[in-house]
């Protein structure tokens, strides 16, 4: 049963019955909080987290509920069980196994800051052994999983540059030319990298670079062009696209673009 959506069950009697009709519910982070007094009121045999680092933080809301949940057996599934510090892993851990890493200041006094601040191999060894236990770990080279995932097919496209960037890359290039003639040092290193960050500005969209406020269009910038062309493409297939850029400007600009010019949901 799929508990999830303004239609989901939210009366008691009601969800326990259905409950016992099924062997799956699932749900999502959101409704554990917002249902949480639903939820609760289950002894589950079993709770399987994924995407587990959505309870990295013990102090938010919803890691709060979900730790409300009983449950006989508890899983997490997570490609990333330590996203920013260590604390994420302990509160996964805190999630599995109450108590078995210590409370969360004696964590960080014990693991931690010595592993984080120190680089304490001994104090990362220690950890290392604690929770190797309970980890299952699968990698994309070990043979068993290997031969299941299909093989990786890399393209990579080109595109030129429209007029118009193609005049304001130059323009840039010349200008960094004379500039280069009598910097030196760390002040040319300087120049240079700072010249290469607006070259990739205006191969993305001269509106980037200009910052002038002016139109996102794709008769403006062959790539953004392709890159429509293939969403469009994905689209008609009924297929899904990630579109990664270095630039988080961009990416709110392509959003508004895909979705005002091709109906797309991002």
């Amino acid at each position: 049963m799929v508990h999830h959506g303004s239609t989901r069950l939210q009366n008691l009697a009601d969800f326990k019955a259905a409950c016992e009709q099924n062997d799956v519910i699932i749900s999502s982070f959101t409704l554990a909080r917002k249902d949480e007094k639903l939820l609760s009121s289950i002894e589950w045999q079993r709770l399987v987290l994924d995407e587990a680092q959505n309870i990295k933080n013990p102090k938010a809301a919803q890691t709060k509920a979900i730790l409300k949940l009983r449950a006989k057996h508890r899983l997490a599934l997570t490609g990333t069980p330590v996203e920013n510090r260590l604390l994420d892993l302990w509160s996964i851990f805190n999630f599995l196994n109450p108590g078995y890493l210590g409370k969360e200041a004696q964590f960080r006094k014990i693991f931690e800051i010595p592993i984080q601040k120190d680089n304490d191999r001994v104090k990362s060894a220690t950890l290392k052994k604690l929770v190797e236990p309970l980890i299952l770990r699968r990698l994309k080279t070990d043979q068993s999983i290997i031969n299941d995932l299909p093989d990786k097919v890399e393209q990579k496209l080109y595109t030129n540059l429209t007029k118009e960037q193609a005049s304001l890359y130059e323009v840039v290039v010349l200008n960094v030319e004379k500039q280069l003639q009598s910097a030196e040092g760390i002040q040319r290193k300087g120049l240079i990298l700072s010249t290469l960050m607006k070259l990739k500005q205006i191969c993305n969209h001269p509106a980037q670079f200009l910052q002038d406020g002016s139109e996102f269009s794709p008769l403006r910038s062959h790539k953004l062009s392709r890159l429509a062309e293939m969403v469009e493409e994905a689209v008609d297939e009924g297929e899904s696209l990630l579109i990664f850029s270095q630039f988080t400007e961009v990416g709110e600009k392509i959003e508004k673009h895909l979705k005002h010019s091709l109906h797309c949901n991002t």
